[in-house]
């Protein structure tokens, strides 16, 4: 996108509004919705994987600080590489003109079919 495209927020939002209506406001919340969805499930389900693993199993004795932390790293590296190819999908939808895909489904058929599934798994490690 042009930075000089708009002046403001507020300026991009009417402009987005007057040329495609509400659907361009809300265009692609679909990547958004689904890849957050499962970062926060993986972020506090691993979680308390890891804060089992490491605090019970492999250092029962050691500071409940330093566990937590390192449970919710752990955690939290897990959880985005979740997140990562859809935000890879959302952020061609909404960048590219014609738009790349205009449903996730069509977004997800195109890369697998361009790059295969290893292009999205290297995508992940692109973007971590």
């Amino acid at each position: 996108m042009d930075p000089k495209s708009y002046s403001s927020n507020l300026q991009a939002w009417r402009t987005i509004y007057s040329s495609e209506g509400i659907r361009g406001i809300f265009f692609g919340w679909t990547p958004t919705f689904v890849a957050y969805s499962f970062q926060g499930a993986g972020k506090y389900g691993f979680y308390e994987v890891f804060k089992y693993l490491y605090g019970d199993k492999l250092a029962p004795n050691a500071n409940r600080t330093i566990v937590y932390l390192a449970a919710s790293a752990s955690a939290e590296f897990l959880a985005d590489i979740a997140l990562c190819p859809f935000e890879a999908i959302k952020v061609r939808m909404q960048t590219t003109l014609p738009p790349y895909a205009t449903t996730l489904r069509e977004g997800w058929n195109k890369i697998v079919a361009q790059e295969g599934y290893a292009g999205q798994v290297q995508k992940i490690f692109r973007i971590v």
